[in-house]
């Protein structure tokens, strides 16, 4: 219907017309995030930023100060946000039964498996599975510290505690404990 040349009525018309841009932060056509980076992040809040802070803090690698490499920073910061989408889409999954009115499997079922292995790849590139922190020869779980180890009076106790701090003596060094 065209305009009317009435300004009244042209007001009118006007006036009924919705706005074309959506306002911010608008999720009316989200579904479960899965594929949209921003606005999963939105629906999310800050998953993304807290899952990014336990990452940072159970990465094997430390730079010299202690903290994460700079490095590795990016590839922290993708796992999160693939983590971040996975709770999402699961979360969104999880109020769906298993299968859509036709009888088939949700699609988001196979954007969750994609961010399962995204996720899978990029801990592995950081040495945060078993199998990763073997082939880089990290020992994560040291049950002894050196100092632990030092101020046990029992020597044979303290050889222990040293073996399991990672330091292996040879016979002249246990007879000089």
């Amino acid at each position: 219907m065209p305009l009317s040349g009435d300004p009244e009525r042209r007001r009118a018309q006007l006036a009924n017309l919705r706005p074309t841009s959506p306002p911010a932060g608008n999720v009316r056509a989200l579904k479960h995030g899965g594929t949209a980076r921003t606005a999963t992040l939105v629906r999310a809040g800050s998953w993304a930023e807290r899952i990014f802070s336990e990452l940072e803090a159970e990465a094997p690698l430390r730079d010299d100060a202690g903290g994460l490499p700079l490095h590795d920073r990016q590839a922290v910061e993708l796992l999160a946000s693939a983590l971040a989408r996975l709770e999402a889409v699961e979360g969104w999954l999880a109020t769906r039964p298993p299968v859509d009115e036709k009888g088939r499997p949700w699609p988001a079922e196979d954007v969750a498996s994609r961010l399962r292995r995204e996720a899978a790849g990029l801990l592995e590139q950081l040495g945060m599975t078993p199998t990763s922190r073997a082939k880089l020869g990290f020992a994560l779980t040291r049950t002894a510290s050196v100092a632990q180890a030092m101020s046990e009076p029992d020597a044979g106790m303290r050889r222990r505690m040293l073996r399991e701090a990672g330091i292996e003596l040879d016979q002249d060094d246990t007879e000089a404990l």
